[in-house]
């Protein structure tokens, strides 16, 4: 049972995880170019005038400087960015931050907090602390991941699915356990909210996400999509999930060390599998 008191917060390590995170991401499905990495001195858009817009913390500010992110926006222009998690846009904040210092320069009101960013990445979350920051962004359909930089940890929703996580109903030797004591050091306004929002340390919250693709539970359907097996599927697409857990060993694969990969030949085969066999899906 992890406890509060054996985890901290390391700005470096945390980004460390996210890169982390992004490598694995391309090495299994995602283009190279659509990860983005900040100048040696961070982003210049995640500013002190973006800090007043945001109403956020100085180390969330300075967290947010230094990430890697995946790119919002094609190099085409499009707003189409790839999938972090299934059907969900993790939050580019260098490129959100631009965008809000437009805006506020447009209404001539630098000052004012944008509810906006907060909304689209918090969801309807209430009293979220301004050491807390949204890892992705979109509208009530994209799920939720919230970073504390105070206390070391993210919490996952448990309507966004992080309550399948939250315990080992399966007895499973690989289990990542969740931090078990949030709600005895936080105050009172925010204990509804982190209870029904398991919560783990930083690193392995970023393994709990790794194991899903490993475990095959979120499939990759192309270098953009990704499904989760859990989704509800027509009966026209029965199935499909198989198939293309089996493209995927096929291809190399799996949680096994030193297992060599053809990422391109899979999404390849994953293309043609389902034109074939399932032409009317193309995702959610």
């Amino acid at each position: 049972m992890t406890e509060l008191d054996e985890i901290g917060y390391s700005r470096e390590g945390t980004v460390g995880a996210f890169r982390g995170y992004y490598r694995f991401l391309v090495d299994l499905y995602m283009d190279e170019s659509d990860i983005i990495e900040p100048p040696k001195e961070g982003w210049p858009t995640i500013s002190p005038e973006f800090q007043q817009l945001f109403g956020k913390s100085d180390e969330v500010i300075a967290l947010l400087r230094s990430l890697p992110y995946i790119r919002e926006s094609s190099p085409g222009g499009e707003w189409h960015p790839p999938h972090g998690s299934p059907n969900c846009y993790w939050a580019d904040w260098q490129s959100l931050a631009q965008g809000a210092l437009r805006r506020a320069e447009a209404r001539a009101d630098m000052i004012t907090v944008d509810e906006g960013l907060k909304v689209q990445s918090e969801g309807a979350l209430g009293d979220v602390p301004a050491h807390v920051v949204g890892l992705t962004f979109g509208d009530r359909e994209n799920k939720v991941f919230l970073l504390d930089t105070a206390l070391g940890i993210v919490h996952w929703p448990e309507s966004d699915g992080g309550g399948d996580h939250r315990r080992n109903v399966n007895n499973d030797p690989s289990f990542i356990e969740p931090v078990y004591d949030v709600d005895e050091h936080v105050p009172e306004n925010e204990i509804e909210w982190r209870n029904e929002s398991p919560a783990w340390a930083i690193i392995d919250f970023f393994e709990l996400l790794k194991k899903q693709y490993h475990e095959l539970k979120w499939i990759p359907i192309n270098a953009r999509q990704v499904i989760d097996v859990n989704a509800y599927y027509d009966p026209s697409q029965d199935g499909m999930i198989p198939m293309l857990q089996r493209i995927f060993r096929e291809h190399g694969w799996s949680s096994e060390e030193g297992t060599i990969y053809r990422k391109r030949d899979c999404l390849e085969a994953v293309k043609i599998a389902l034109k074939e066999h399932y032409p009317t899906f193309e995702g959610f």
